[in-house]
């Protein structure tokens, strides 16, 4: 059920970046004409020179396909964007070992997933990682992490957690349950978003990351 979707726009946003603008600033180290590839871009455009590659033809999709088989030669592209992707595909590592075929040597590679998101089916929804676990995974995978941590910290992952409990509470099939389930999910998100304005604060606490909401790893494919 997509709690609060007949109240769009008075819906208080739940999801406050505490580190705005990663992958931004990461495609800002490779402008045109290097090869900046956004995978599962879902229809946005992070910069003019950046191809979108997703599996549906959304709008301002610049290529449809399997983000883990790629028609892109080996060695093609100087950055690889991958934001809320993998958490979504049935096998996460086989789209990192396309990411790392399709790289140039000393390419980068930013990846951002959910660690205390709840569920969100898109159209699966299968995995979780910490932050130490995802950049084990990109080691794993043959990747040289430069940077990593939560973008999305305590607050939210409390107060979007709250909102969804209270509003699966008062979950029935009847118009009433599903008045009062997103009424409940409406105050609930009311009542938390102060919350999610912590986390610029919060941040800095050693132990912030154990309650992050997502997480995000910056690596690169090791020069040949």
């Amino acid at each position: 059920m997509a709690y609060g979707s007949g109240l769009p726009r008075i819906m208080p946003n739940l999801t406050r970046h505490c580190r705005p603008g990663l992958a931004e600033a990461v495609v800002a180290r490779h402008p045109a004409p290097a090869v900046v590839l956004d995978m599962g871009a879902g229809g946005r455009k992070i910069a003019p020179h950046v191809t979108a590659v997703d599996f549906v033809a959304l709008p301002g999709t610049d290529v449809v396909s399997d983000v883990c088989a790629t028609p892109f030669p080996d060695d093609h592209a100087d950055c690889i964007i991958a934001t809320g992707l993998i958490e979504h595909l049935e096998d996460d590592l086989a789209f990192l070992r396309e990411a790392r075929r399709i790289l140039k040597p000393g390419g980068e590679i930013h990846v951002e997933i959910p660690f205390l998101q709840q569920y969100h089916d898109d159209p699966i929804d299968v995995r979780r990682y910490t932050v130490d676990g995802l950049a084990r995974v990109m080691r794993a995978q043959g990747f040289e992490p430069v940077d990593s941590g939560f973008h999305i910290g305590p607050g939210v992952a409390i107060a979007t957690l709250n909102a969804y409990y209270w509003g699966t509470v008062f979950e029935g099939e009847s118009r009433a349950a599903k008045i009062l389930s997103n009424g409940a999910f409406f105050l609930a998100s009311v009542v938390g978003w102060p919350l999610t304005r912590l986390d610029r604060w919060l941040m800095r606490k050693r132990s912030a990351h154990r309650l992050a909401f997502g997480v995000y790893c910056v690596a690169r494919k090791p020069p040949a």
